[in-house]
């Protein structure tokens, strides 16, 4: 009986952490995300009007935007993410004894290295005239394609996420995260 109950505990406690993880992983990943784009308006000279985390929306008035700071732009948005994750996986400490940290470690890596996946995909949809409109990915390819092919906007994604896995399999935090769920 104490057994049982200390198990079926365990499993409320794995299934909480996942959750949380999941949650503030993602509230990160807006923030990330979003702040990604304010940077290069900023940069630009642009004024903040809004910043809505709620929303997952950054706007701004004025800046002088070249051709290049555009790229930016939309591609700040998914990069700065991938690069705060990329930092975190070399700081990973697999021999924490945290559950909670194993687990939110896995979901704040996974997050923008699977968002990239878009990046990969759209320059396809794109190039059938049928891309999201309004997409930071059909944005950037608006530019990007004046001068270069879409496909190696996919090209780029697909080593970045590569580069995402191979990290996350080097530092063992699948590994570990799927040991912590099975025990």
């Amino acid at each position: 009986q104490n057994r049982r109950r200390k198990d079926m505990d365990n499993k409320v406690k794995k299934v909480i952490y996942v959750f949380a993880s999941a949650l503030l992983s993602i509230f990160l990943y807006i923030i990330l995300h979003e702040g990604g784009h304010m940077i290069v308006m900023l940069s630009a000279g642009a004024t903040i009007t809004d910043f809505s985390i709620l929303t997952a929306h950054v706007s701004g008035v004025g800046g002088n935007y070249t051709n290049a700071s555009d790229l930016w732009l939309h591609a700040n948005g998914a990069l700065l993410p991938v690069i705060v994750s990329f930092v975190y996986m070399l700081f990973y400490k697999k021999e924490s004894r945290s559950m909670f940290y194993h687990i939110f470690s896995y979901m704040f890596c996974l997050i923008p290295v699977a968002s990239l996946f878009a990046w990969a995909i759209i320059p396809f949809v794109y190039m059938q005239g049928n891309a999201p409109a309004g997409d930071d990915v059909t944005k950037f390819l608006y530019n990007f394609t004046h001068d270069y092919h879409p496909l190696l906007v996919s090209a780029v994604a697909v080593l970045i996420i590569a580069v995402g896995i191979i990290l996350m399999i080097k530092k063992e935090i699948i590994k570990t995260y799927i040991v912590k769920i099975r025990k």
